[in-house]
């Protein structure tokens, strides 16, 4: 069952170029001293403008390491088919050096493609992720509809700049039941190890909220909720967030 009898829209690639001036999109990191009562005025600075091959329109915040490293997805750019990068920022002097650490290639069965959303640091220290395209076998659209992915560091030490990380699809939507397109959510952990989104299209006619957990080695997917677009809602394009009973893992590399 697809969702666009019942919701035509819903299935098209989502457009923010409008509210993002431009290619050259530049991340601002502001830091804030605040003392009570009153609070010390704010200063930003440029970190880094993205030029294409590099990376181009970032749409989700940033996850920073135990070092001080910033990391974060653009929905387009890097190299060819320019289907969108994860990248690494660090400080270097006075200043910030990007690296581009993975290219999305949107291969039809290895890869993704349009990460709409952030990284999330896992119980294991390395990232995770979701693709709004890609992964093959999608009953909505011959782009994919969307994976989740594990990405890691190289094994040993990187010898050159540009030292690309290893990544894994753990999840491939195929546009039923078990969902499609995976929005600007980020995913969450519970302190089992279980892996919590949302996809905003598939399951019964509105997207839906889904469980990955381990198994064998691999990954299984349970939808906890399917949207009907009635009372319920539908097309959830944020994340989740756990309450104190699940107590969500809070863990940085």
């Amino acid at each position: 069952m697809t969702n666009s009898a019942a919701y035509p829209s819903w299935t098209r690639k989502p457009s923010f170029r409008p509210a993002i001036a431009g290619r050259a999109i530049a991340i601002v990191f502001a830091l804030a001293a605040i003392v009570a009562p009153s609070a010390q005025a704010q200063a930003f600075t440029l970190l880094h403008t993205f030029t294409g091959p590099d990376g181009s329109e970032p749409a989700a915040g940033l996850a920073m390491d135990r070092a001080g490293r910033l990391y974060g997805t653009t929905v387009y750019g890097g190299s060819s088919p320019g289907l969108g990068t994860v990248f690494q920022l660090s400080r270097k002097g006075s200043g910030w050096v990007l690296n581009r650490i993975y290219n999305f290639n949107g291969n039809s069965t290895n890869d993704g493609g349009r990460p709409f959303a952030g990284l999330t640091i896992g119980p294991d220290g390395s990232f995770y992720g979701t693709t709004y395209e890609g992964g093959g076998g999608c009953s909505l659209t011959n782009r994919g509809c969307g994976t989740v992915y594990n990405l890691k560091p190289p094994a040993s030490a990187c010898k050159s700049a540009l030292c690309p990380w290893a990544e894994t699809v753990i999840y491939r939507f195929v546009g039923g039941s078990d969902g499609a397109q995976p929005g600007y959510g980020n995913l969450v952990f519970d302190q089992a190890g279980n892996i919590y989104g949302t996809t905003s299209s598939g399951g019964v006619s509105g997207g839906t909220v889904f469980e990955l957990t381990p198994s064998n080695g691999g990954w299984t997917e349970s939808v906890l909720h399917s949207f009907t677009g009635g009372s319920d809602g539908a097309i959830p394009w944020g994340g989740l967030v756990l309450d104190k009973s699940r107590q969500p893992v809070r863990d940085y590399v």
